[in-house]
Formats: structure tokens, sequence, C-alpha cells
């Protein structure tokens, strides 16, 4: 076989590309002599390593030499260090893409970068001022030690005999990454900080160490770090952007939260603030996360925390040491308890409320002009005690009681639901209602807490207050407009107590079988401020000497009955004043008094005229007719009459001449009438019946006591003397099955 004759050329170059590709394949080795410089070959024996040393490149540094990087490194390829490797100021060894650094040696830098891709299986130790960790997963048992920065971005895991130290004031910076213990050891006790940037990220061990000092917030917008252990701050805690999220961990702080301060909460989680000067900046809690287990504001005196959203506080709220927590403008609910001695600033936009199921142990103190909204709702039997005055817009007592302590309460706009909660009083508290229109639920007293110095009454639109209980006033009731409705209950002026201020808008309404009680002594005229829902009705009591002494109620009634207080309603039909002085002595016997009712011309129906001779009548078994008749003395828009000698204290009510205060019309047949006359007459009175009812009349006479003088019976008509009976008004009562009519003459 002939043999092929080859081509030099291209021999040549195959021969060119083979020893090429060995090279890259197996790269130059470097192993240092001596100790020296990077960059002097005498280092090295001959030729020294490039700076940027490519893949493939073997650098060696034995047991026995330093090495002095001289300019910045960066490894393609592979570094192994047996001896030291250092560095002059501001020199980086910079571990790239496919870059591996191994040995047990050392390395001394000023910055260190591990990229993502590069590998470090060194056992040695690593002294950096900036250590830069960017590679996704490293587990390492190098003794790593930082003085100035530590960022990390992957996860690093310190396994057996591994070590990262941060030297003081140092800094970590979270970009993304996370440290894990697996048998390595985290030595943060000098003094360092924590930064979190680029995303979302969870805060783990970084913020374990004693040596902690400022933690700062900057990952973007809404994104967030999450706590998985509990932190504790002795140094600032600063915000730039992004929220930090508790996550069932407690936060304590000692020292300032700075920025724009934004937390998400957790029912699990607890706050404690123990700066010793306050916050400077307020907490926000984000949308969904507002809600905390306890906190606890310990600032000191003068010095306050203050929260800029709303928060729920399902534990205990400790205010301790005179603190401040200040929730202007905001909501806040504790649903567990209340304790410490300090206090809360509020402002009308604050609405504070406690909606728990035991009672509040520690007092509530409020600073500022007055709270937006107030809301108890604590279980029945459970106690909220007041530590300051309350002014409050907005009353809310939905289920416990809120006791005055010796406080004073000033309610603005209203007081809210219909629950069931009480105030606990004695006479050391006021009471102001100061609103623009009628209160919407009642305000009840407990029966061992019904006493108050003074109300002070200035409800606007003809609105009032209502009562849900008793309440005792022993100072003042003041009246500037609006009204006290005592519904069903008892408003008791004490012995000494007074009220001011009332008028024709203005006065206590009794109209629902509630009283006014009020104390009569002799020598002093006690004045019963009264009314019905549409009329005012005062009355005053003057004791006559020897008279007994004691409390006197008084109910005005908004109709007068037949019967005092049953039977049919005669002021539907007859003139009168359209009201009932229903009086109750609480003195017993003894009492004797001259009374003065009064009433305005709104309160006079179906004829009725102060013009004319009014009387006072007093119902026992009937109304009576012995008052003294006169013309109603005017006072202003108020006309009154009198009555002296008054000694049973029952039903009241003003009449004239006119009036026929029984439960009969003046005629109760379907057709005809009943006629008498004369009228006044002096010996006889004739009957005539033109009704058209047939069949037997029987008729009495009744005096003013309700006494029957005289009795007969007849048909059509009659003649009836009446010579024999004293001068004075009766009452002619006529009936049968079919009808009954009462008429009213008088005997001169």
């Amino acid at each position: 076989m002939k043999n092929k004759v080859q081509n030099p050329v291209k021999m040549g170059m195959l021969l060119a590309s083979f020893m090429l590709v060995c090279g890259m394949a197996s790269g130059t080795t470097y192993t240092a002599v001596a100790t020296g410089n990077w960059s002097v070959p005498a280092t090295w024996g001959g030729s020294a390593p490039p700076f940027i040393l490519p893949l493939g490149d073997i650098v060696i540094i034995p047991l026995t030499f330093t090495v002095t990087m001289d300019q910045n490194v960066t490894v393609d390829g592979s570094v192994n260090v047996l001896g030291t490797l250092s560095s002059s100021p501001y020199i980086m060894l910079d571990v790239n893409t496919g870059g591996t650094v191994t040995g047990a040696g050392s390395i001394n830098a000023a910055k260190v970068m591990l990229n993502t891709g590069g590998t470090l299986t060194f056992t040695g130790a690593i002294i950096a001022d900036t250590i830069i960790n960017s590679m996704a997963s490293l587990t390492t048992t190098a003794q790593m030690t930082f003085y100035n920065e530590f960022d990390l971005s992957g996860l690093l895991t310190l396994s057996s005999a591994g070590v990262l130290t941060a030297g003081a004031n140092s800094n970590i910076t979270i970009s993304g990454g996370s440290i894990v213990l697996s048998g390595g050891l985290l030595a943060l006790t000098a003094n360092y900080s924590v930064n979190y940037t680029t995303a979302s990220t969870k805060a783990g061990l970084e913020l374990g160490g004693t040596g902690l000092g400022v933690v700062a917030i900057k990952v973007p917008g809404t994104d967030t770090v999450t706590l998985s252990s509990n932190v504790l701050m002795n140094d600032s805690l600063k915000f730039t952007s992004g929220i930090l999220k508790l996550n069932g961990f407690n936060l304590t702080t000692s020292s300032q939260i700075t920025g724009t301060v934004a937390l998400a909460g957790n029912i699990l989680s607890n706050l404690t603030i123990n700066t010793p000067i306050g916050l400077s900046n307020p907490i926000g809690f984000v949308t969904g996360y507002q809600k905390l287990n306890n906190v606890t504001v310990n600032v000191g005196t003068g010095h306050s925390v203050t929260i800029s959203s709303p928060l729920t506080v399902n534990g205990i709220l400790a205010i301790v040491g005179n603190s401040s927590f200040n929730i202007s403008n905001e909501a806040l609910t504790v649903t567990g308890n209340l304790t410490g001695i300090g206090s809360m600033a509020v402002n009308t936009l604050t609405k504070l409320a406690f909606n728990g199921i035991s009672t509040v142990t520690g007092d509530l103190s409020l600073t500022g002009i007055n709270l937006g909204k107030l809301t108890e709702n604590i279980g029945a039997a459970k106690t909220l005690t007041l530590a300051t005055n309350l002014n409050v817009d907005t009353l809310n007592l939905m289920s416990g009681t809120l006791v005055l302590n010796g406080n004073d309460l000033s309610i603005n706009a209203d007081i809210a639901a219909f629950g069931t909660g009480m105030v606990s009083s004695t006479h050391a508290s006021s009471i102001a209602v100061t609103t623009l229109a009628a209160v919407t639920d009642s305000l009840m007293f407990s029966p061992l807490g019904d006493t108050i110095k003074n109300l002070t009454m200035n409800v606007g639109g003809a609105g009032s207050l209502k009562l849900g209980s008793d309440l005792v006033i022993d100072g003042t009731l003041s009246f500037v407009k609006g009204f006290v409705d005592v519904g069903s209950s008892t408003l008791q002026i004490g012995r000494t107590a007074s009220i001011t201020g009332a008028n024709i808008t203005s006065y206590v309404i009794t109209g629902n079988g509630g009283y006014l009680n009020m104390y009569d002594t002799i020598g002093r005229t006690t004045t019963y401020e009264v009314g019905t829902l549409t009329n005012y009705l005062p009355a005053t009591l003057n004791l006559n000497a020897g008279s007994a002494t004691g409390t006197v109620g008084l109910s005005a009634m908004p109709e007068v009955y037949s019967h005092g207080t049953s039977g049919v309603v005669i002021s539907t039909f007859e003139p009168m004043v359209n009201g009932t002085w229903l009086f109750q002595n609480n003195i017993g016997s003894g009492i004797n008094a001259n009374m003065q009712l009064s009433w305005s011309s709104a309160a006079e129906v179906n004829g009725f005229l102060h013009t004319g001779y009014d009387y006072i009548s007093h119902y026992a078994s009937m109304w009576d007719d012995i008052g003294d008749s006169m013309v109603a003395i005017i006072s202003g828009s108020m006309y009154s009459v009198t009555r002296a000698n008054v000694t049973s204290m029952s039903p009241f009510a003003v009449f004239n001449q006119q009036t026929v205060p029984t439960s009969i019309n003046e005629v109760t047949a379907t057709t005809g009438s009943i006629v008498i006359y004369p009228n006044p007459t002096s010996e006889n009175l004739n009957i005539e019946n033109t009704t058209g009812s047939v069949g037997v009349l029987y008729g009495e006479i009744y005096n003013t006591l309700g006494q029957v003088v005289s009795s007969f019976q007849f048909k059509d008509a009659a003649s009836i003397p009446v010579n024999n009976l004293a001068d004075g008004v009766y009452f002619l009562r006529l009936y049968n099955d079919n009808m009954q009519v009462v008429k009213k003459f008088s005997k001169i």
C-alpha cells in the first residue's frame, strides 16, 4: 500500500491547536516559594500569577509563606491557601463564577467577595473588613470574621467548626439571604447593626446576638421582613421602606424606632417599648395586621409612644412609670386588661373601646381636650375605673360599669347604643351633657353608685337626657337648655341641693311614672321644676309652722283622670289644665303645706281660661271643690293658683267653675238631654228628662267631699228641694240601665 504524504502546514496548525487545548485544560500552577507580594516574581520563583486568575490556573500558598495581594485579585481558577493570603489596604479577593478557594490557612483581606457560581471549601480563617456572599448556598467550616460589612444574599450554613464573628461596630446586610447553624457558631457579641434590603426576607439568627445594635428595614414598598424569633433591641430600629412582620414573635426595644414605622402585628405577638425618653416617631400597623397580644409602654414621666393606625390589644395594655400612650386620631380596642400607672393621650378623633370579659384592673387616665368615643363592653358586674375626668363626645355603655371614682364626666355628642352599661358615682363627681340634640340612649346608674354632685343640662334641639335608673343630685341641677327625662325612675335632689335655670323649655320630664323628689323644710320655698313631654307644670310647696319635714316627690302626668290616676281621661272634654300633679308624701303624717301649681296657656284645654275663677282640686275619693277660687297669677308666660293648708299628698289638678271632674260626660244618651234649672238655685232644682230613656231614673246629689247628701228617683221630670243644703257647689248624678249623666249646680 502506498503511504500518503501529509501537508506540513496542516500538521503545524494541528500541533499548535493541540498544545493550546492542553495548556487551557491543565493551566499554570503558581507555587509561592517565599513571602512577598502577589505581583513580585521572586515570590513565586519565576513569573507571578495574573491578578485575574483564569480558569485552569492554580495558585498554591504553602504553609510557611505569606502572599500579599497588592492589587484586586479575581479568581476564576483555583487558590489553595495553606499559609496566609493577605492584602494591602482596600484590596479585594473576588471569587468569581467557576473560581475555587481551598485550604486550611488564613485569608486576611480588605474585602472578600464570594460570587454566585464560585466555590469555597476553605476551612481556615477568613478575616476581612467586608465579606460579601452571593453564593446561592454556602456550607462552610471556615472561621470568618468581618470588621465592617457582611452582605448575605444566599443561604449560609455554618457547619461544625464554622464560625461567623462580627467585629465591633460592624454591619450585617441581609439582601434576601439567611444564616443557618449546623454545628457552627454565630459570634455576635460585639456591637453590630443589621440592614435588610433588596426584597422580602425572613429575619433570623442575625438578630439574636447580644451585641445587636441598629436594625434598618430598607426592603422595597410593601415587602416584608418577617421575624422568626423574639427580638430584643438595645439600639434604634430604623424604617426607610418596607414592613416588619412580627409573625407571632415578640419585639422589645429600649431605644428609638424611626422613619415611617410599619409593623404587621399578630394576636400572639407582644410589643414592649422601654425607651427612656419615648419614641420620636409614631408606630403604624398595616391593614389586616392591626392586632397584638400584649403591649407595654414604659418610657417614663413626660414621655410618650404614639400610634398612627388602629390597633387592637387582645391581652394586656400596660402603661407604666407615668408613661403616655398617644392614641390621638386613632381607634384603640382593648379586649384584655389595662394595667399600670400611666395615661392615654386622646382627641376628638380617638375611638377607645374596652371589649373584654373581665374587670379592667388599671384606672383609665386620659389627657387631651376630649375623647371622640368611649365604648365599654366588658360584661355585667365588671368595671372600668377612671383616674381622670372623662370628656367624651360619644359614650357607648354596652355592658359593665363605668366607675367615675371622684372624677367628672362630660358628654358632648351622644350616649350611643341601647346597652346595659351603667355609671357608678359618688357626690364627688359631676356630670355635664352638652349636645346638639337629644341623646340616643339613657344614662343608667348602679344601685350602689347613683349619686353625683352636679348635673348640667345643655341639650339642643329641644332634646333630653333620659335616665334609666334612679339618681341623687347632691349639688346643683343646672339647666342651660333641654330636658331631663326621668322615665319611670326617681330623681332625688339632695337636702342642700338646688335646681337652677329651669324654664318652659328646660325642666324635668316625669310624665312616664317617674318622680322628682325634693327635701322640704319650714321656711324655705321648694320648687319642683317638672312637666310632661309637652307642658311645663312646675309646683311649689311651703311648709307651714308645725309641719313635719322631709322628702316629697312630684310626678307631672300628661292628662287628668276621673279617679285621680285611673278611670276616664276627663281632660279630653272638660275645661282644665291638661296635667295632673301627683305628689308622693315620703314624710308621713303631720305635713301641712301651702301649694302653688303653675302652667302655660299651651296646657289649657277645652275652653279653660286662666282669666276665670280657677282652683286647685285634690283627689281623695273624688275630685274636691274646696280650693280657693281665684284669678290665676300671671308671671311672664306662666299662670299659677294656690291652695293653703294641704295635709294630704295625692293627685292635684287645676279646674275652673265650669269643670265637671267626673268620668261621665254631660249626656251619654243617644238623643235628647237632661235639663236642670234654675242654676244657681236656693229652693228647688227642677229636672227634665228629654233623652228618650224610658223607665225610672235614679238621682244622687254629692257635695265636693264626695258625700251623698240627697237621693231620689223619678221618670220624666222632678223638682228636688235643696233649701236644706249649705251654700256651695254640688254634683247631680242621674242614672239607670241605659244612661248616666252628671250635672254641676250651685246652691245659694
